[in-house]
């Protein structure tokens, strides 16, 4: 499954999820990672996130199994997606 997240946190919390995310994913440019996964390693991931998430924290978790086409899951205080990532 290919996989693109993006995260969106105060400045001070930015370790927490650039340390989580490198683990499985390659790190991009600043607050953006890529890769691929198995479904079993990105619901773990996600889990990760959730469990790390405070009310400033905002994450897109984008994934397909067609990399042309990707779903995404949003966690966090956010607009909808287009309005705040764009």
């Amino acid at each position: 499954m290919h996989v693109i997240v993006v995260y969106d946190v105060p400045a001070d919390r930015t370790h927490v999820y650039r340390k989580l995310l490198r683990r499985r994913l390659e790190h991009l440019q600043q607050s953006v990672f890529f890769g691929e996964l198995t479904e079993g390693q990105v619901t773990e991931m996600k889990n990760e996130i959730k469990n790390k998430l405070t009310p400033d924290d905002a994450i897109v978790v984008f994934e397909s199994t067609n990399p042309a086409h990707f779903d995404y899951s949003l966690f966090g205080s956010s607009d909808e997606p287009g309005s705040r990532f764009t």
